[in-house]
């Protein structure tokens, strides 16, 4: 028993972080375990999330990359000790998708992990592979489709590759990966969560997939190499300038350099950028980019984790990310996860506190599905000589308060400013009746909110006249943003949702205020370059 190809890693991790689990310092999920010179497996884990971290093994890709002899003795001897505690195919770390992860990870480091080591343990390390492969050629069945289902697969068709004795478990496992491409990346190449950071894992697992077939001179089925080549150019239209992606339906911004890898590796040649991806809308001028949610939030499986972000923007300027969401806090425990789930985590507008969309009262499981959604969204994109327009509207106030949210983005050529306009009206008189009598049973007139989320990295200042915020960018450029009179301006407190931190990150937003008014409100706000950094001028 043993390894018939090694290949190239595919996975690279932080330096930093390898550092930090060296030094007993494990942060995962929003929570720290502080392991001192123990094993990682003498502690138990702060929560199921952190488990499954432990047991994916993800944090190989960081004690490679940091790469020492410390760092290569720590991973053996905690693999080691896995094999001894839990590789029995019973208890915690046994689910399919962390089995595909826990195989991906140590086929991919195997000359890591298997350097100096006795042929002895270098048996009991292939041997415990062979086992998991076994196990998971039939238990992957068990998993609701979704990201899980192609992690568990990617990694028993790497195994069936790389592990002697193992070929013939490659021909159903090509078939069963053929099928979940088919049935689960349409034509245009998304996915039905409408997770950017979804898409992107299930792009980097299929270009593994095809890396590890390639290595030994395998055909690569057309299927794959077709959904490859679908999802490509919706990766790139969901990138921001500085190459990582837009935050929305519980995704992460995930790593510029794990998008260019796997775009590297996949062989597929840039096209041009796509107005509309995955129910997102692109504007770009310059060096300043905008991606908008023009859909309605996902259903199915995979409402659990999608958001309420109708209409919500991201804008960056090169490389530096501005106006955001907060993110997913999923990985923070429920009640942030919740949080971020909700409108007035994005930024767009909201209705005295209300999302857009409806969550269902928490499940025996925890999970608070949509129970309404928007159910008419709209959107158009138009070019003029002096710049692009996105006019979009959605009908998730409707039912509640009789009113249409309408929001009109133009982007002018020059890139050095954002002009927007925030419409609420009454499409016809049952809806106007329909806003009265919410009006009437509320004690204080009803109020709408808008919100720009910022990132934590841009330092606001809310000026003495309070109807502008200066902005400075951490390149030192400043940006200026103002709204029409009548309309409260204030800057409130945020938090930014990031991944390798044991809290949520602290930020800050500019919040808009304002009564509604009876048949049609409207709030105009606009984002202006104010000054460049004079160093980055010259």
């Amino acid at each position: 028993m043993g390894l018939i190809a090694t290949p190239e890693p595919w996975t690279t991790g932080d330096f930093d972080r390898g550092l930090r689990i060296l030094s007993g310092k494990i942060v995962f999920t929003g929570h720290m375990m502080d392991i001192g010179e123990s094993s990682i497996w003498n502690h138990k884990p702060p929560s199921p999330l952190f488990a499954a971290e432990l047991h994916g093994f993800r944090w190989l890709d960081d004690l490679a990359t940091y790469g020492d002899a410390r760092a290569m003795g720590t991973a053996q001897a905690w693999i080691l000790d896995w094999i001894d505690g839990f590789g029995m195919g019973l208890g915690p770390g046994w689910s399919a998708d962390v089995t595909g992860r826990r195989l991906i990870r140590w086929i991919n480091h195997s000359a890591f992990l298997l350097h100096g080591l006795s042929q002895s343990r270098r048996d009991k390390i292939c041997q415990s592979m062979a086992l998991q492969t076994r196990l998971l050629s039939t238990s992957w069945r068990h998993l609701p489709a979704g990201r899980g289902r192609f992690e568990a697969l990617a990694g028993l068709i790497c195994a069936a590759q790389s592990l002697a004795g193992m070929q013939s478990i490659l021909p159903p496992a090509l078939t069963a990966l053929v099928k979940e491409c088919q049935a689960q990346i349409d034509v245009h190449g998304t996915i039905a969560s409408r997770n950017p950071e979804e898409l992107l894992d299930i792009f980097s697992l299929l270009t593994w997939v095809k890396q590890s077939l390639e290595l030994t001179h395998a055909p690569v089925p057309e299927a794959l190499t077709k959904s490859l080549a679908s999802i490509a150019p919706v990766l790139r239209s969901l990138r921001h300038g500085d190459g990582t992606l837009a935050r929305f339906h519980g995704g992460r911004q995930g790593s510029e350099y794990v998008l260019d890898q796997a775009l590297a590796i996949s062989g597929i040649r840039a096209s041009a950028l796509q107005d509309s991806a995955m129910g997102f809308a692109r504007l770009a001028a310059g060096a300043t980019s905008l991606i908008a949610d023009a859909a309605a939030p996902p259903l199915g499986q995979e409402r659990f984790t999608s958001h309420a972000s109708t209409c919500a923007f991201e804008l960056s300027v090169g490389r530096s990310r501005v106006i955001v969401n907060c993110g997913s806090g999923l990985r923070f425990g429920e009640d942030w996860h919740q949080a971020g789930r909700s409108t007035a985590s994005h930024a767009t507008l909201a209705i005295e506190g209300l999302s857009s969309s409806r969550f269902a009262a928490p499940k025996r499981n925890g999970t608070r599905p949509f129970i309404e959604t928007p159910s008419l969204v709209m959107v158009e994109k138009t070019r003029a000589v002096d710049g692009v327009r996105l006019q979009m509207n959605h009908n998730g106030y409707q039912k509640s308060h009789g009113l249409i949210h309408a929001r009109t983005l133009d982007l002018p050529v020059d890139s050095k400013g954002l002009v927007g306009e925030d419409e609420l009206y009454a499409p016809d008189e049952s809806d106007v009746r329909l806003l009265q009598a919410a009006q009437a049973k509320s004690e204080s007139p009803l109020h709408f909110s808008i919100r720009f989320h910022l990132h934590p990295e841009v330092t606001p200042n809310l000026e003495p006249d309070s109807a502008s915020v200066s902005l400075t960018l951490a390149t030192g450029d400043i940006w200026v943003f103002r709204c029409q009179p009548g309309v409260e301006l204030a800057l409130d407190e945020s938090v930014y949702f990031e991944d390798g931190r044991q809290f949520p990150r602290p930020s800050q937003q500019i919040v808009l205020t304002g009564v509604i008014k009876e048949i049609t409100t409207r709030v105009r706000w606009s984002l202006a370059k104010a000054s460049e950094n004079p160093q980055k001028a010259s």
